[in-house]
């Protein structure tokens, strides 16, 4: 699990975690059961102080995406029925103003993006439709 901060934004360092946390399990790179790195690696992968990394794993808890359970670990929790809807909102909403953010950087006019972002879209809804994906 690779996180990349950015020391120089107004959001707090914890609550980018957060984010980054909650945007990986949205698109499905961390599943229900999946354990999280200890407090301590997640620290050091993310460079950032043990109690700011114990603060997004607090925050993480509170919002209902992970469970602690003493002596074995933090686990992700199953999404369909413990997710808030805000918060799995606000996780899509974070993914895609960084896309935005980031076409924008790489000069893509917006425009192309709304249309490439349907054709994605649409790609993704046939290979479901032929049981591709899920």
């Amino acid at each position: 699990m690779e996180l990349n901060l950015d020391p120089t934004s107004p959001v707090p360092l914890y609550l980018q975690m957060v984010e980054q946390v909650r945007n990986l399990i949205a698109i499905g790179s961390l599943r229900p059961g999946d354990r999280l790195p200890p407090v301590r690696d997640l620290a050091a992968r993310a460079r950032v102080n043990r109690n700011t990394a114990a603060r997004a794993v607090q925050r993480l808890e509170q919002d209902g995406l992970v469970q602690a359970r003493v002596g074995q670990g933090t686990y992700i929790l199953d999404r369909p029925g413990q997710i808030d809807p805000q918060v799995r909102d606000q996780a899509v909403d974070d993914l895609m103003d960084r896309v935005v953010r980031e076409a924008a950087t790489l000069g893509v006019p917006l425009e192309e993006l709304g249309w490439r972002f349907s054709r994605r879209v649409e790609a993704f809804r046939t290979i479901r439709l032929e049981g591709g994906a899920s």
